[in-house]
């Protein structure tokens, strides 16, 4: 079921990039006020919540993995390397971004890091799904206010990294099904 899952989130993810703008990108960008006090925010929070925070979280997994010698923390340090990876994949789409910039836009690349960090950590805590969900819709929600991004390369990033997330998770033997990773949401079974 996970990698029925894993593959229905890839595929979509691969669909959302392919027309260069969608209704809902022209609509979100016309419609989303930009004042100053938000552009400001939104520009700290891409500070914050991007590739540092990206590169921050496997530097900390590595050291952990290497002190601790523990193969679940260098499973999970490729998980997020995977994910990050799917960054590289703006360049077969090569969508232009809503401003002139020399990179192409989808999908976003501090969404992708922010939820290659979430996703991983998902993954090794089995908690905080809400809190992820939260951090990933704040990024990508700052990097439209900015008008760096598409609405849906936001959208795209945060599948293709849960999808290939799901994929890679499975493969490495962090997971053997999503339900481990919302534990919470799903009750287990009582027995009279």
């Amino acid at each position: 079921m996970t990698r029925a899952f894993a593959a229905v989130l890839v595929i979509s993810w691969i669909l959302l990039g392919l027309p260069e703008t969608t209704v809902l990108d022209v609509w979100a960008h016309d419609v989303l006020p930009r004042p100053d006090w938000l552009r400001a925010t939104a520009f700290a929070v891409s500070l914050v919540l991007g590739p540092t925070v990206g590169w921050a979280f496997a530097a900390v997994l590595s050291v952990l993995a290497w002190r601790r010698r523990d193969p679940r923390l260098w499973k999970a340090l490729a998980l997020h390397a995977l994910c990050c990876a799917t960054i590289f994949t703006r360049f077969l789409f090569d969508r232009v971004r809503p401003v002139e910039y020399h990179l192409p836009s989808y999908p976003s690349g501090h969404t992708v890091a922010v939820a290659s960090v979430c996703f991983t950590l998902v993954v090794l805590l089995r908690r905080g799904v809400l809190w992820a969900v939260l951090a990933v819709l704040v990024a990508g929600f700052a990097r439209v206010v900015l008008e760096m991004h598409w609405v849906t390369d936001v959208l795209g990033a945060a599948l293709g990294v849960t999808g290939v997330g799901l994929l890679a998770a499975t493969a490495l033997g962090l997971v053997t099904s999503g339900r481990e990773l919302v534990p919470h949401l799903v009750r287990p079974r009582r027995h009279p």
